[in-house]
């Protein structure tokens, strides 16, 4: 009979670290929270004199009921047994995207003279940083000036959040660091496969065994007439005098037409 409790108990304790969602496209988002399970988040709202206790997907323990996902609980003195339900995990959504994922437990306790009377709940963002598993969380806001859909809004860095990988493809370098590898190996590569194709296929010998000899022989030249056509600019031809058709018999060419200034008056 015993060994039936324990085992009733540990089945209700695993139905209870679940969320209940509305909706089955939403299912396969509870995965994400999991490294969560059994994690407490802590938040204090100084200048309200409130605390919030936060679970993911399990209740909040010392509950009468064992679905408190947000209990709120007063920081004054003269209230110190005040406490309020914000959310339950048995009413959930949950929304992700690249690097976030909107947690919102509903159903909590109902407002006073706030909302309409409406239930209470929470919006739980997660954000992504892949330092740690539970990092800085604070309160956002706790807007209930409205006539419904008030909310509880909180903020926690998580790496449960990083839903698409921000790691390099080798672990510990930097992108360029990889490009720079990879083009070594495929230099590499080209010099040897090209040696030997050149060698033992080709019959090639001494520098004709370097793979396209005749490319990197012109090479250089044509990257030095690139570099003239570019960024050389040539002095302005002067212009050249005219002359008759019989001029070049004559014995008079362009040199000597230039001397002709110099010559004693």
């Amino acid at each position: 009979m015993e060994l039936f409790w324990v085992i009733l108990c540990c089945i209700l304790s695993v139905v209870q670290a679940s969320c209940t969602v509305d909706s089955k496209s939403e299912e396969k988002y509870k995965v994400l929270l999991d490294p969560l399970i059994g994690q407490t988040v802590t938040v204090k709202d100084q200048p309200k004199d409130w605390q919030y206790t936060i679970k993911f997907c399990e209740g909040v323990e010392g509950q009468k009921t064992q679905d408190v996902g947000v209990l709120q609980t007063s920081l004054n003195k003269s209230k110190s047994n005040e406490t309020h339900v914000v959310g339950k995990i048995s009413f959930v959504d949950i929304k992700k995207g690249n690097d976030w994922i909107l947690l919102t437990y509903k159903n909590g306790d109902t407002y006073g003279g706030h909302c309409g009377g409406e239930a209470r709940q929470a919006h739980i963002m997660l954000l992504c940083n892949t330092k740690t598993l539970v990092g800085n969380s604070a309160v956002i806001e706790e807007n209930r000036d409205k006539q419904k859909d008030c909310s509880y809004i909180f903020e926690i860095s998580t790496s449960a959040a990083c839903t698409v990988s921000t790691v390099s493809p080798i672990e510990g370098l930097s992108v360029g660091s990889v490009l720079v590898i990879i083009t070594l190996s495929v230099i590499v590569a080209y010099l040897l496969l090209g040696f030997l194709y050149q060698r033992f296929l080709i019959g090639a010998k001494g520098i004709e065994q370097f793979p396209n000899i005749s490319f990197w022989r012109d090479f250089g030249n044509l990257v030095a007439d690139g570099c003239n056509l570019v960024f050389r600019t040539s002095p302005p031809r002067e212009s050249r005098s005219y002359k008759g058709l019989g001029d070049d018999q004559l014995g008079f060419d362009e040199d000597e037409e230039r001397d002709d200034h110099m010559l004693p008056m």
